[in-house]
């Protein structure tokens, strides 16, 4: 609906010091499932309950990132009470108010819902009557008395009229029904925001009663079928649904009125969020029965700001507040970056996301604030947290709480580099699965046969994420923008130096950073990949897997600038000479890697999708055998990249040609290969189906001379030795190749020269 235009790490185990061993790539449900028991009595055997620790799921910094990661679906009564179980355990209303308020979406002196043009709140704004929607004039007299109190919004005009679309383009954004409206309450207070928090607000704050937030929510089922019975064309099946909190695109109340007759594409689509208005009913009638109420206390894992009845400063002195735009009903830095910029994988987006949160989101100050507020970092240290709620993995291996068992001897390879960093593996069962297609592994297993990760010992919360660095002010314990770049240079020399040291480990090395609000994993971690391997975990992140190169190309502009008009061409600050030393040591372990020679040699198979059918060739085959000049040897050349081709998703190269034809021009090209060139290769025999194509596509690749119908052809491979040439007798029906054979690797004497025929 639009109205307006790595990996889950497990808990170390209390006393079970195997566990330890198996931590990366387990999520929590995988954990329960391998215990055999529950994500409950998992967290329990481990000493946490699970419903009332932040655990910081895939690297969650807000309430509504963790309700996503602990409850992907809410469509049922059982899953909303869960939720609402959950928000008890992490602060309740007070928490969510301190969440909203952080994010600008409530003012905290009044506790109403803001109306700024940042963050916009759609249905906030139509509640207030700040904007209008003319058409529905009419419509808002459908609900009868109801609309002293409520609302009738309508879709934009072109999402209705693609309502049925099944254009990917239009599933998400798009009516769900032919005859889609929404109902709105005009009361701001910030208890009526989302249904997750409904009747949970305590009245000292302002709250109602469980008894009567039910009966508030009966009455808006009540106004949403008036309006429905009440409004010609739409039929007697009418559904009426709610997105919970963590699952809502907007952070203020609108229910789905739909008619249920005719449902187009987008239902489907937002069914693990479409919840019934009657289950949340149902939990509230329960809740109001029992006399259940919210708890006011927050828990020390997520540590929620006090009150203090003054607005929210600026974290640059001077400047006006900042807000969020709340793209997407976000509600934290995270989320805001993930909506704004929702592919991270070059130095443009990384340069826009570093963009953003020094211009818009209120600079360093809002991530250390969000990442406080969390249990991340601890507010007087300033030192990444290294406890089991939230639990951040690589801060625990870089202090030791976490040893991999058989990483020393790996650890040793980094040489001087020991000092500051530390190699982290996978779990076993990811390196396993590294290959998998199944979508239970994507994403989750390792992106490469050979998949390692760097982190350092560093526990200051600026090198968390590459997003940070060089941000903090040495005044606030920060490090400088040139000590920064020189710090990640250091980190490339170390990935390097290992990678070059490592046992099996190709000279395509590939360096990778996952940039904050992209990263599923709070503490520092560049993916080192062996490249020639690469399993389909690393297409299904490719969107997220920024080089660490592109890192260095923003910091290198960026340290140009502070310096002046001179600064990128001479670089002479103390610690911008210390950056270019890193930059020579990289460059020394990439030499002994190997990793400065092109990425793709001769000899390399490749596998190609030629057509829909995989196809494996030895890349030499196309460059050595295809005439200089043509089009096959200018895909495949010595300045062969990759990245230029279009890849399948699995990353095969893609050619878009007749398979068939291209096998056939390609098994002829591999006979020159192996055909002495003292020897005559027979003309190619193309059946006649597939005479039309094998002609077009060698001409269009420029080889058709080589492997022209009904023409003989020399080889071009070397005489083999030992071997005497073979007699070739030709008849009136046999053609003879054209001209000499092609000079060898070997000069041919008189006797090895083919027979003429006849």
């Amino acid at each position: 609906m639009c109205l307006c235009g790595d990996t889950t790490f497990l808990p170390p185990r209390p006393n079970n010091t195997n566990m330890l061993s198996s931590l990366f790539g387990w999520s929590y449900g995988d954990a329960a499932q391998a215990e055999g028991g529950s994500v409950a009595t998992f967290f329990e055997e481990i000493g946490l309950d699970h419903n009332s620790a932040f655990l910081g799921v895939d690297g969650a910094t807000s309430l509504k990132g963790e309700i996503v990661a602990r409850i992907p679906k809410i469509t049922d009564a059982s899953q909303f009470r869960e939720a609402r179980h959950l928000l008890r355990g992490l602060g309740g209303a007070v928490a969510l108010r301190e969440e909203l308020t952080f994010a600008g979406l409530v003012d905290p002196i009044t506790d109403t819902l803001t109306l700024n043009d940042k963050p916009f709140n759609v249905f906030a704004q139509l509640g207030a009557g700040s904007i209008t929607q003319a058409s529905l004039a009419e419509e808002q007299a459908a609900l009868g008395p109801y609309q002293e109190k409520y609302l009738i919004c309508a879709n934009r005009p072109d999402n209705d009229r693609h309502w049925d679309s099944s254009d990917p383009s239009w599933v998400p954004t798009a009516s769900m029904a032919r005859r889609h409206r929404f109902l709105t309450t005009k009361n701001l207070h910030w208890q009526w925001f989302n249904m997750l928090v409904v009747g949970m607000v305590p009245l000292a704050e302002g709250g109602v009663d469980p008894r009567v937030a039910l009966a508030e929510v009966e009455e808006m089922k009540a106004a949403c079928l008036r309006y429905a019975r009440n409004t010609p064309g739409w039929s007697e099946q009418v559904g009426l649904f709610v997105n919970i909190f963590g699952h809502n695109n907007v952070n203020s109340l609108f229910i789905h009125v739909l008619d249920m007759s005719e449902l187009g594409p987008s239902f489907s689509f937002q069914s693990f969020k479409n919840c019934p208005l009657d289950q949340v009913l149902k939990v509230l009638r329960e809740e109001a029965a029992s006399t259940l109420v919210a708890s006011p206390t927050a828990p020390a894992g997520l540590q929620a700001q006090q009150r203090s009845g003054q607005t929210r400063k600026s974290a640059t002195p001077g400047k006006m507040p900042f807000f969020f735009t709340g793209t997407d009903g976000a509600t934290s830095v995270k989320a805001e970056l993930v909506g704004r910029v929702p592919v991270m994988k070059d130095a443009s987006s990384y340069r826009e996301a570093r963009r953003l949160l020094t211009e818009e989101f209120g600079g360093y100050a809002t991530l250390r604030e969000e990442l406080i507020r969390c249990g991340f970092v601890d507010e007087k240290s300033g030192l990444l947290t290294t406890s089991t709620n939230p639990f951040n993995i690589f801060a625990m291996v870089a202090t030791g709480k976490v040893d991999q068992p058989g990483m020393k001897e790996e650890n040793e390879w980094l040489a001087d580099f020991a000092d500051h960093f530390i190699i982290a593996c996978n779990r076993p069962v990811c390196d396993e699965h590294w290959d998998s297609e199944d979508p239970e592994w994507l994403g989750k297993a390792s992106m490469s046969r050979r998949h390692r990760f760097l982190t350092t010992k560093k526990l200051h919360w600026q090198w968390f994420n590459a997003l940070a660095f060089g941000l903090v002010p040495p005044s606030v314990g920060g490090a400088s923008l040139a000590e920064a770049l020189n710090e990640v240079e250091r980190m490339k020399a170390a990935a390097l130096r290992y990678a070059s040291k490592a046992k099996g480990w190709s000279s395509q090395v590939g360096l990778f950073a996952h940039i904050f609000g992209h990263n599923s994993v709070n503490s520092l971690h560049i993916h080192i990949l062996d490249m020639s391997e690469l399993g389909p975990s690393f297409w299904k992140q490719e969107f997220k897997n920024c080089p660490l190169d592109a890192v260095i190309k923003v910091l290198r502009e960026e340290l140009a600038l502070q310096e002046g008009p001179n600064g990128g061409l001479k670089l002479v600050t103390e610690a911008a000479a210390a950056a270019a030393k890193a930059a020579t040591e990289a460059a020394r372990a990439m030499t002994e890697n190997s990793s400065l020679q092109s990425i793709k040699k001769n000899g390399e198979v490749l596998t190609l999708n030629v057509g829909g059918e995989l196809m494996a060739v030895s890349r030499n085959i196309l460059v050595d055998m295809a005439p200089a000049e043509g089009l096959l040897q200018k895909l495949f050349s010595d300045q062969w990249e990759h990245a230029r081709h279009q890849v399948d998703g699995k990353g095969h190269v893609f050619l878009d040609y007749p398979p068939n034809a291209f096998r056939l021009i390609l098994n002829q090209l591999r006979m020159l290969h192996v055909t002495p060139a003292n020897e005559v290769l027979p003309a190619p025999n193309v059946p006649w189906e597939h005479r039309r194509d094998y002609v077009e596509l060698a001409m269009s690749l420029g080889v058709y001379e080589h492997v022209a119908l009904g023409q003989p052809q020399w080889g071009r491979g070397r005489p083999w030795e030992g071997v005497p040439a073979r007699k070739q007798s030709w008849s009136l029906c046999r053609r003879r190749p054209k001209g000499p054979p092609p000079a060898g690797p070997q000069e041919l004497t008189k006797s090895e020269e083919p027979l003429s025929g006849v």
